[in-house]
């Protein structure tokens, strides 16, 4: 009856048992460092608590793939997920939040949780990404987002239609209505979705749709977006006015302006690991 991950919790934990006690011998006839497993502990954490969250994620694709869940219908409930699969219900949250962010389900107040209104082959694609995302490190994500965040405000300014105007005004009043809410992360999202729609190149603009969610992750976990209100408020219109001109003269020094904060926690989350940032050669 134990949830997936416990044998593996136990594992770990007995073996952090002997770091604490004693320099541990290495089964591969080597002896580790403490500090070296301990750094290992680390990464295998975040490894063990994802697997229940994944466990969800497939059944949820075998039931859309089996038909026995159509799109626009209703998932079963927190708890009938989590007695049935044998894991917490905070882990069947995470996984479901996971999935909202991916456009997959949709989750309504009083009602429950209901699956987009996608062909089940896009529905297919779109849990495959989700899945397959969670192994890439933050700062590398940053990387790309800023340039892919630079490209799309400038084809946006050059390509947007009325209707794509009308959507990104749409999108940022309703972030600025909800940006002191539990919503804001979801909205930010949502506005930066529009301005790549708008550029209307569809590669781009799924590749945003697949690493923007997991960035956005450690705005609520680190509390990494601490820019002013007023700031963002007065970034996101010039962002606007720029696309509503059509003018894509300084866009990129905009884009960095913005993304700053995100670019200076993202080098220090590097800790040298990889490449000091080139973001001014961009």
């Amino acid at each position: 009856s134990r949830g997936l991950g416990d044998v593996y919790k136990r594992q770990l934990y007995n073996i952090h048992q002997c770091i604490e006690h004693t320099e541990t011998k290495c089964y591969f006839y080597t002896r580790i460092k403490k500090e070296n497993l301990l750094k290992f502990l680390y990464l295998m954490k975040d490894e063990v608590n994802s697997q229940p969250v994944k466990l969800v994620i497939e059944h949820i694709k075998k039931q859309i793939a089996e038909r026995q869940i159509l799109p626009g219908e209703r998932l079963p409930s927190e708890r009938k997920l989590s007695e049935l699969l044998k894991v917490s219900r905070s882990h069947v949250r995470e996984a479901l939040q996971k999935m909202e962010l991916y456009g997959i389900v949709k989750t309504y107040p009083q009602s429950g949780t209901v699956v987009s209104e996608f062909s089940k082959d896009q529905l297919d694609t779109m849990i495959t990404d989700a899945l397959k995302i969670s192994k890439y490190d933050f700062s590398s994500l940053v990387y790309v987002r800023v340039l892919l965040e630079i490209e799309v405000c400038k084809l946006c300014a050059s390509n947007r239609t009325e209707e794509d105007l009308e959507n990104i005004e749409k999108t940022l009043i309703e972030l600025e209505e909800k940006f002191d809410t539990e919503l804001r992360v979801e909205k930010d999202f949502a506005f930066h979705q529009a301005i790549a729609q708008g550029g209307h190149n569809p590669v781009i603009s799924s590749l945003l749709l697949i690493i923007t969610p997991d960035i956005l992750k450690y705005y609520q976990k680190y509390k990494v977006c601490a820019v002013p209100q007023k700031t963002v408020h007065a970034e996101h219109r010039e962002m606007l006015q720029k696309i509503k001109d059509k003018d894509k003269d300084g866009m990129k020094e905009l884009v960095l302006r913005h993304l700053s904060n995100l670019i200076d926690f993202a080098k220090l989350s590097a800790k040298g690991d990889i490449p000091e940032f080139e973001y001014g050669h961009i």
